[in-house]
């Protein structure tokens, strides 16, 4: 009588391990708070620590008393002042405060990203990878 071996099957493969960033702060600026609670179950893996500013004037106040933010997720469409000014005063406060543009309004043929202040873009709907590849650039 032969013995049949079963065959196992070929493993999954295994999920990157998420960036270490327990040490880390990223703040959102994001009108929506649905956008905030994305972003920030897109990064709970990663240990960061997640900020919201709601508008720009609440970011700016954010970045005078907590010097610890290491990078920013800038909406570009907002009430108030929006995500381009918010920037702007952002690196005059702190000059090499890297900020990501998270919004479909920087995708447009009629947006200049050459002159604008944003260290990078990333397109809504955002992807928990591509979120993380972006701010793997910044932080360390």
């Amino acid at each position: 009588m032969e013995t049949q071996k079963k065959s196992n099957p070929a493993p999954l493969p295994r999920l990157s391990d998420p960036p270490r960033w327990q040490q880390k702060t990223v703040m959102v600026v994001d009108d929506l708070k649905v956008n905030y609670l994305l972003i920030k179950a897109m990064l709970g893996k990663t240990g960061a620590q997640i900020l919201w500013a709601e508008n720009g004037y609440q970011a700016i106040e954010c970045l005078e008393v907590n010097q610890q933010v290491d990078v920013v997720l800038m909406d570009y469409n907002m009430p108030g002042i929006d995500g381009l000014e918010t920037t702007l005063r952002l690196k005059s406060l702190r000059p090499g405060i890297p900020v990501i543009s998270q919004s479909t309004f920087t995708d447009r043929e009629d947006f200049n990203k050459a002159e604008a202040p944003f260290d990078d873009y990333i397109a809504k709907p955002i992807n928990s990878k591509e979120l993380i590849t972006k701010l793997s650039r910044f932080i360390q």
